[in-house]
């Protein structure tokens, strides 16, 4: 029996401050060396050592040493892996601790025992040192999880050698063992909570600079210079634009597919009185009717099958805001009756509501079909057309605004050089020239397209060769296929010739109808199932953007 020993009441009142004071530790480092110590005092031991689970709980590495001689670098000790091959590898005592949670005590780790003392023998090869007796106790959370190991080497008697750790020694470190795991987690919670806490408040920083950064962008990108062009056609667009800023009235933008529509829109909202409210956007020609009515006006809870919480439509989400219809030609009749009345009335009703509410919402459409002529077949409302067309603003299709295209080139080339991150000298003259007489059947999209198309084909340092672009855009306008089919002269075999033709025609029709097949199919006056057939044939995509440009 150990000299130095202190009786229970001692015993006792030294727990009682030693757990005391680790419950008030937060830094980790700390209190395991506090750990050690108060262990150490307790069991009047000569060093002791923690073993901590890593981050995956496969492996248990050694976090502090402390004893008579100092373990400079306690990663020199490997870590002890839990699992051998898929078992658990049990023969170290350290790991045996961790998984049955019972301890152990060794009178001399140098004697057969059953179990591995390699990492012992290891510090004591390091540090020059003998150990004899061994006490090994789980570090167990109020949970029941084991979140480390605590050992302590050499009971220490009055004569400075080493004897053997008392049953009562183990009783007492056992349950300083498990105040100390509560510790453990609750300084490492801390510890994740106060990274989480600084994580977090540098997040909502940059969130915070990100969010008016981009609404300086945003009023920036759709000031009156992202519409480009000094044409009579632009110059007069720009004027119509300004004259409607500080105005509520609803506006119609009209014009070929790839335009520029919404672009205009945005400009339109993002340079009035309404810019810091929402722009909200629906293509009425995405969506069948009924799923279309839940979109744009929402729905009560229960008002059909899957309606399970109110949900609010898009034209009260652009309260205060504008809302843009894109493609209204292509609305349902149903629904141009509740459109108009939004326009009207500035009041909506949900799908399952029985109260209307009042919306201050500012409507901009847009379509690139006669809707005069939709009027006069029956397809579109009197009343919503003339609603509609208050001030309506007509876009102008690229072939008729030519003298714009080489600032278009210069601006889509500058633009998408620096989005994909290649340095593009210049443009061979030679395709500078076919780009000019090109007819663009698909509008500023397309050309954007070409453009974007032979960058991701350039060298980086380069230019923008003819290979980079299809042969077809180098061919005189009279033999483009996308104007019309190729001159009957030569020797021109007949299949190519109408396959050409038909993929053209296919190609403009789907870029009209916006990529909507039905709808395509039912202009072409072809099944639908057709209609794919020959667009798996011909190979024909959608590549469009969703950037448009003026």
């Amino acid at each position: 029996m150990k000299n130095n020993s202190i009786d229970h009441a001692q015993a006792l009142q030294q727990f009682i401050e030693i757990t005391t004071l680790l419950s008030k530790e937060r830094n980790l480092n700390r209190l395991l060396t506090q750990v050690v110590e108060s262990a150490k005092s307790l069991a009047n031991a000569q060093s002791g050592a923690v073993w901590l689970l890593d981050a995956t709980k496969r492996n248990l590495y050694i976090e502090t040493y402390m004893g008579s001689a100092k373990l400079a670098r306690p990663e020199e000790i490997p870590q002890l892996a839990l699992y051998d091959a898929r078992k658990q590898h049990e023969r170290d005592i350290v790991t045996h601790v961790a998984f049955t949670g019972k301890s152990i005590n060794v009178g001399n780790i140098y004697e057969y025992t059953g179990y591995s003392f390699d990492a012992q023998y290891r510090i004591d090869k390091l540090l020059g040192t003998q150990t004899r007796s061994c006490l090994t106790v789980p570090l167990i959370d109020h949970d029941g999880i084991t979140v480390g190991v605590l050992q302590l080497f050499n009971a220490l008697t009055s004569d400075s050698d080493s004897g053997n750790f008392t049953d009562a020694d183990e009783v007492l470190i056992r349950a300083l063992g498990c105040q100390a795991a509560v510790a453990i987690e609750n300084s490492k919670l801390f510890e994740e909570n106060r990274f989480l806490i600084k994580a977090l408040d540098a997040s909502n920083r940059k969130l915070r600079q990100e969010n008016k950064n981009l609404l300086d962008k945003i009023h920036s990108n759709y000031d009156f210079g992202r519409i480009i062009g000094e044409s009579k056609a632009i110059r007069k667009i720009l004027e119509l634009i300004k004259k409607i800023l500080s105005s509520d009235a609803t506006v119609l933008v009209l014009g070929e597919t790839g335009t520029g529509k919404e672009l205009v829109a945005q400009c339109v909202h993002f340079n009035s009185h309404r810019k810091d409210k929402q722009f909200v956007t629906q293509n009425c020609a995405a969506l069948p009717e009924n799923l279309l009515e839940s979109e744009l006006f929402g729905y009560k809870k229960g008002a059909f099958s899957g309606a399970g919480v109110d949900k609010k439509g898009l034209i009260e989400l652009a309260d205060g805001g504008t809302l843009f219809l894109d493609e209204i030609g292509d609305m349902p009749l149903g629904l141009q009756a509740k459109i108009l009345r939004v326009l009207q009335e500035k009041e909506i009703r949900p799908l399952g509501g029985t109260v209307s509410r009042k919306v201050n919402v500012r409507v901009v459409a847009a379509t690139h079909q006669d809707l005069l002529t939709k009027v006069r077949q029956g397809t579109f409302r009197e009343d919503l057309y003339y609603r509609l067309t208050v001030f309506p603003i007509t876009l102008p299709a690229l072939r008729d605004r030519r003298d714009d295209i080489p600032a278009l080139i210069k601006h889509f080339v500058e633009s998408l050089a620096k989005k994909y991150e290649k340095e593009i000298i210049g443009i061979a003259p030679s395709v500078l020239n076919f780009l000019l007489r090109y007819a663009y059947p698909g509008n500023v999209r397309e050309l954007r397209n070409i453009i974007e198309r032979a960058i991701l084909l350039a060298d980086t340092g380069g230019h923008l060769l003819p290979e980079h672009f299809d042969e077809e855009l180098a061919l005189p306008p009279q033999a483009q296929s996308t104007v019309a089919p190729p001159g009957m002269d030569g020797q021109v075999k007949l299949k190519p010739l109408l396959e050409s033709y038909e993929s053209v025609v296919i190609r403009t029709q789907l870029e009209r109808h916006r990529w909507n097949q039905t709808q395509t199919a039912e202009a072409l006056g072809v099944s639908r199932r057709t209609l794919i057939d020959k667009m798996i044939r011909y190979n024909i995509q959608d590549e469009s953007s969703d950037e448009k440009m003026c």
